[in-house]
């Protein structure tokens, strides 16, 4: 009885992982490929219109996962170099996720697929060159960070000894 049923449950695993392999993906490579460089166009387009003196632009990240027939998720990183206002560069690292939804198309050759939310969770601000902060009228030190205050020096007591501890 128990060959048995170890033959059933090992021909019903076989149907069912042959089943998972052969089964095709509702949403192909080809279509994630193409949503990921249209999305890639979309960010350097928005770029240059929002920040025009922006350069390097740098995709770090970009990749999308099915939600379902319809719906796919994108996620992106990029990186680009912005002049500052006191004449440095700041690199700007602008992490983010969008959703875009499959609409119906009048040809079933062609998927269109309509950027539904775009939202960015990170913005990061790397400076490139070093500032200086003081607080008060702390005198400076030639590299740049505060001079120590002075102070008395310490000569150490009779009872602090070495061979005392």
């Amino acid at each position: 009885m128990k060959k048995i049923i170890s033959l059933v449950v090992f021909i019903v695993a076989l149907a069912w992982t042959w089943n998972i392999i052969h089964t095709s993906d509702a949403i192909g490579f080809e279509t994630h490929s193409g949503i990921q460089e249209k999305l890639a166009e979309l960010i350097q387009n928005t770029l240059a219109t929002k920040k025009p003196n922006a350069k390097e632009l740098s995709i770090t990240r970009l990749w999308t996962e099915s939600l379902g027939e319809n719906k796919v998720r994108a996620v992106f990183s990029y990186k680009f170099i912005e002049p500052s206002s006191d004449g440095g560069e700041l690199e700007q690292v602008i992490e983010g996720e969008a959703v875009l939804h499959r609409e119906p198309s009048e040809t079933a050759e062609v998927d269109k697929w309509t950027l539904q939310s775009v939202k960015t969770t990170n913005d990061m601000v790397v400076f490139t060159e070093g500032s200086t902060i003081t607080p008060g009228d702390e005198p400076m030190s030639p590299e740049g960070t505060p001079a120590p205050a002075a102070s008395p020096t310490a000569t150490p007591s009779p009872s602090a000894s070495p061979a005392s501890h």
